[in-house]
Formats: structure tokens, sequence, C-alpha cells
């Protein structure tokens, strides 16, 4: 599921960037294996379970044979490193280049605060899942040169970003709810 999602956020980023001379492709790979073409680069660097925005009331839902509890979604916080790659070999151009595809990024990303309807996977749009929120995250990873070491590559622009996305928890119940109780009360006459 969440290799759909990390797609979707590449497509909408790749098409909100296509009006741009350089044309980046999305990647997801480690940084640093991007060559020969412009790319923006969506790492997932950090999945966690969202505490503040967890809920434990079942979903209920009537069907035919009774009343569909479903648990809520699972919400994760992804922190995804996002780079940019350039394809020219000439570095003050390499460099100029990447500037421009990290900038515009930013800038769509900034501006988004949420994945379009159009690119959100068919799992999410059940009106029981809220849309994946995305924000630009204050992670620091990116800053680290250990990170840039890792990856073999030298240090990098780079900035995080943060989607909190709710994912379907498959686990279905069926209960018969008792929906009326009708009690009656014989009511004796009263002594005197």
């Amino acid at each position: 599921m969440l290799r759909l999602f990390t797609e979707a956020l590449g497509d909408f980023l790749v098409d909100r960037l296509s009006s741009m001379p350089l044309k980046p492709t999305a990647s997801f790979a480690l940084p640093g294996t991007i060559i020969g073409r412009n790319a923006v680069n969506l790492f997932l660097s950090s999945i966690a379970e969202d505490a503040g925005l967890r809920s434990n009331e079942l979903q209920y839902e009537r069907t035919e044979i009774g009343w569909l509890s479903t648990p809520p979604p699972l919400r994760l916080k992804c922190t995804y490193i996002i780079s940019a790659w350039p394809a020219s070999d000439d570095p003050a151009e390499a460099a100029l280049a990447q500037q421009q595809i990290l900038g515009e990024a930013y800038r769509v990303l900034v501006h988004a605060g949420t994945l379009p309807a159009a690119y959100i996977p068919p799992f999410m749009k059940s009106p029981n899942i809220p849309a994946p929120v995305i924000a630009i995250s204050k992670d620091e990873l990116h800053n680290r040169p250990e990170f840039w070491l890792s990856t073999g590559c030298t240090f990098r622009p780079a900035f995080s970003l943060a989607a909190t996305v709710a994912l379907p928890i498959v686990e279905e119940h069926y209960d018969h709810i008792v929906e009326g109780v009708q009690t009656d009360y014989k009511i004796s006459p009263s002594r005197q």
C-alpha cells in the first residue's frame, strides 16, 4: 500500500513539474543511483505511527446480514527526503539545474497540503479513510553527513516531506446488534 502511495506522490510531483524545460522524472531509489537524466528523488527515510491521530472507535456500516464493524485506519507518518539529480555533466550547469528542480519541487509541495483526489490510490478513496496530508518537515536526516556518506555520494541540498497516510485495516466483524427492545410491565392494582 505504501508503494502505491509513494508512486502516486511521484506522479503528482512529476505532473506539476512537467512544464519545466528540464522535465524531471520521479525516482524512488537510494539517492546517488540516478544517472543520466533529470530526476526528483523521493526517498522514503522513515515510517512511524502517528499516535496523535490514533482512534480506537470502531466504524459501523449496516449490511443485509447485520452491522459490519471495521477498526479505524492506521495513521502513518512517512518521511521522505526529496533531492534533485540533474543530467548535465557540466558541474556549474548541473548545480543550477539541481537548484531549479529542487526549488520547483519545494514550491509545488509546500502549496499542496494534501494529495489531490486524482492521484489518490483506489484503496484510499473510501469515505472512512481521510485524504493523505503532506507538509514540508523539519526532519534533519538530509543534513547529516553520515546519511550522504552511507549513500556513497557527497552532500546535496535536499528537504524533508512528511506525509500522514491512513491505511485501512482489513479486519471485519459482523455484529448482530439489538436495535430495539420492548419491555411490558404488568401493573398490579394498588392496595388500599
